[in-house]
């Protein structure tokens, strides 16, 4: 008997420039719902071009929360902003009757909405930037200003199980580990244990703790893991394919007056120094792609005679930087969703409702993604049989099976090969580089030195005074 999720929320995730947007208004249009934007930079005001906003006109009418939201000189969101509002944005869309839907590539915002415990150790004071809470952890404790070798001594002294996942040079993470110890006086390895452990008395029926009304009211809800019943849209596309998508689309941008905007932005930072507020140019809206790359492009405009073939070529080299770091920006975007989200969806017994829909080819949308994707959510919302993920396509077959194969990275334990100084973290990559044409090379060199340095050794040995006088 089909038992309809009470709590559903539909999240679309994936790379910039695969058509998040267009498939979220297509699925609000279809099934009554409304749009939670989950992307840092299109929370700004205005600038629809340099933070790739989906057109009034194209929007079909349906509401778009936290879309425009905050002024310019305004901080970005930390993660506890987001999931605060987010929450409570998700439940008045559904006292109005329509299902929310979160779209979005800043996916460490979605991570944190659909999963409770995301945001338990690595949030910050929402007060707080990243740069102002690295220094007053670092005023508060001295330690975690020395170098990453002390550190990871400490830690190695406190939490032997915490610094054997740690790389020697992953300064951050052994940090950020060294620092729940200081400031909580409990191991970060315990903290993770009790969280696996309640993801394990979950899973079994064996929670004691009913008191959310989520948990209580709809089983398909993973009470130590995900906070609501949730669809996953996942829209991927060949690598080739999506870097042509992403140049075209910086082409057009430009066309479109990726220029003026960023003149724009840079006449309000102006302003903003001339009214005595501080600008921090390390976050927020000025460090969004397109606006970093073109402000030296755009200081050089405001000098007196420009020369035109410098400037020209300056501004070349600009596109080809902006193209660049798109096409990087959407490389972090997709490792997350197959490593940290992943990783995420199958502790909590729920990768069947992460879908990979290939939008490779456009002309083939309600073919390859629109389709699928309406008759998922079809499926979903009544509470009968999901298809299995890895059918969709010969790309989700491959990507989702390799995910599935790779399991929780549990293992993370550092290994260290004397013979060739390297270091490696899991039990995958220690197999891989003891196999390693270069690894066998040098144990074999090893091999071959190490009779000629125990020759020599005898050799001295015998012409020592103490063996002469023996």
């Amino acid at each position: 008997m089909p038992h309809p999720p009470k709590y559903p929320l539909v999240a679309v995730i994936g790379a910039t420039g695969t058509g998040k947007s267009k498939l979220a208004v297509e699925l609000a249009t279809r099934f009554n719902g409304e749009i939670i934007n989950g992307d840092a930079m299109q929370m700004y005001k205005g600038l629809p071009i340099i933070t790739n906003k989906i057109p009034e006109q194209e929007r079909n009418g349906i509401p778009h929360h936290l879309l425009d939201h905050i002024d310019l000189g305004e901080k970005p969101w930390t993660v506890t902003q987001f999931v605060k509002n987010g929450t409570r944005i998700v439940d008045e869309v559904r006292s109005r009757g329509k299902l929310p839907i979160v779209v979005g590539g800043t996916h460490y915002y979605t991570h944190a909405l659909l999963f409770k415990d995301a945001t338990l150790i690595n949030d910050r004071d929402e007060s707080e930037s990243d740069h102002e809470q690295k220094v007053s952890s670092e005023e508060e404790f001295p330690l975690l200003s020395k170098s990453t070798e002390e550190i990871l001594l400490k830690l190695q002294e406190v939490d032997p199980e915490m610094a054997r996942r740690w790389h020697p040079k992953e300064r951050r993470k052994i940090q950020k580990s060294l620092e729940i110890w200081l400031k909580t006086g409990k191991k970060a390895s315990e903290i993770y244990a009790v969280q696996g452990e309640r993801r394990l008395r979950a899973r079994h029926q064996i929670i004691d703790d009913i008191s959310d009304p989520v948990d209580r009211e709809d089983s398909s809800v993973d009470p130590a893991g995900l906070r609501y019943s949730t669809l996953l849209f996942w829209l991927e596309a060949d690598r080739s394919v999506l870097k042509s998508r992403l140049d075209a689309r910086v082409d057009a941008m430009l066309a479109s007056g990726l220029a003026d905007e960023a003149l724009a932005l840079s006449k309000l930072e102006t302003d903003l120094i001339q009214r005595g507020v501080l600008v921090d140019k390390s976050m927020g809206i000025w460090v969004s792609i397109g606006y970093k790359e073109m402000e030296p492009w755009v200081q050089e405009q405001q000098t007196v005679n420009i020369d035109a073939s410098k400037s020209s070529r300056a501004l070349q080299e600009t596109i080809d930087s902006i193209k660049a770091h798109t096409r990087q920006y959407a490389n972090r975007q997709n490792r997350y969703i197959r490593i940290r989200l992943a990783n995420a969806l199958n502790a909590a017994n729920s990768l069947d409702r992460l879908f990979l829909l290939d939008c490779s080819a456009l002309r083939q949308w309600d073919r390859a993604v629109m389709g699928p994707a309406e008759r998922i959510t079809g499926s979903f919302l009544n509470g009968d049989d999901l298809p299995n993920p890895t059918s969709l396509s010969d790309l989700a077959a491959r990507v989702l099976s390799e995910i599935g194969e790779r399991g929780i990275e549990t293992d993370r334990q550092a290994r260290t090969c004397e013979t060739c100084d390297k270091t490696l973290m899991t039990e995958k990559e220690w197999q891989v580089h003891l196999s390693s044409r270069g690894h066998k090379k040098a144990v074999a060199a090893r091999r071959k030195r190490e009779p000629q340095q125990a020759g020599v050794a005898e050799h001295c040995k015998a012409r020592s005074p103490t063996t002469s006088a023996a």
